[in-house]
């Protein structure tokens, strides 16, 4: 059972999840406070969006981030990915093989029990990549709000958001993305800050109707362009990364503290604008978790004990002390 949400609840929620994002953001607090009234299209689901933009900034995150707000579980998703269905004969798997044909008897991939639920949130990955015959399967979700399998079953959208993903133009802003950035991982030099954004907005919208059909297009209720995550949203991303590594120790029974010079650190080797946040996850899992993960396998760290991460430039590493707590002492998750 989902609870109301008032729009900034909703909004404060997707912010700590999503970075650097807002107008897509807004674009789902409209559709979920719509949604939440009941005032919706019966005849259409409760919202369709259309995400593009560079990689790495957050378009798949936005779907598990509203799954969470609105189930409590970011795994609550039904994920399509588009790649799988590249050709027409794999297109049939998404709602079953007619009769006659090979693999009737198994079951499809999206079933009624799967989106069954009040806001189900149902993501389609990738969405250039899929054959034309899935988006004749997808005018019917967003035009009538439903299919029917092959043995006839209905699967009801209306009581679900549709996102899609899209990196149609993702070699174009890829090129963007470098001359914005020189090559340098500062911020961008130049002196209008959104200049590129922009400038990738327009190539995405270019792409978006080359590549798909009017009728296609027409018929999606946002399509928003993710912008380029720049050096503060990094560092708030990395805090984010970084509180979710220190919660999964805790939860294990290891305390830790990470210091400034570590993040720094982190920061440094992480970051590369041109691919989003997906390069400082590798970098936390790389210079962090496995090596702390070996650092106590080998060493322990006992119940009143806590491990320090600090940095080590001479050897391009991150480096652990284990400290003993002070009585009183405790270890602030932030």
């Amino acid at each position: 059972m989902v609870r109301m949400l008032k729009a900034e609840e909703i909004r404060e929620s997707l912010r700590r999840e999503i970075v650097g994002q807002d107008e897509a953001i807004e674009a789902v607090v409209r559709a979920v406070t719509v949604a939440m009234l009941g005032v919706t299209d019966p005849k259409h689901p409760l919202g369709t969006f259309l995400f593009m933009g560079p990689t790495g900034t957050g378009k798949s995150a936005m779907a598990r981030a509203l799954a969470k707000v609105l189930h409590g579980d970011e795994d609550k998703v039904v994920v399509v990915n588009c790649t799988e269905f590249k050709h027409s004969h794999e297109v049939s798997k998404l709602i079953g093989a007619p009769p006659g044909y090979v693999g009737h008897d198994q079951p499809p991939f999206i079933t009624p029990e799967k989106i069954q639920d009040r806001f189900t949130v149902v993501v389609f990955e990738e969405l250039e990549k899929a054959h034309p015959a899935l988006f004749d399967l997808l005018l019917q979700i967003l035009d009538n709000g439903e299919l029917y399998t092959a043995k006839g079953e209905k699967l009801d959208f209306t009581k679900c958001f549709i996102i899609m993903t899209s990196n149609v133009s993702a070699r174009e802003i890829d090129d963007i993305t470098k001359e914005a950035i020189g090559f340098q991982p500062p911020n961008p030099p130049e002196e209008d800050p959104d200049k590129f954004d922009r400038h990738i907005r327009q190539v995405c919208m270019q792409a978006l109707e080359r590549s798909f059909r009017p009728e296609f297009i027409n018929r999606i209720d946002e399509i928003i362009v993710f912008r380029r995550l720049k050096m503060d949203h990094l560092q708030k991303i990395l805090d984010k990364f970084l509180l979710d590594t220190r919660a999964r120790f805790a939860i294990a029974g290891i305390g830790t503290v990470i210091t400034d010079e570590a993040k720094a650190f982190l920061l440094q080797k992480g970051t590369n604008l041109r691919y989003g946040a997906r390069p400082l996850k590798r970098a936390v899992r790389q210079y962090l978790e496995y090596p702390l993960a070996q650092f106590v396998m080998h060493h322990g760290v006992s119940e009143r004990e806590v491990v320090y991460v600090l940095a080590d430039p001479p050897n391009d590493a991150l480096r652990f002390e284990v400290r003993q707590l002070k009585k009183g002492e405790l270890i602030v998750m932030s």
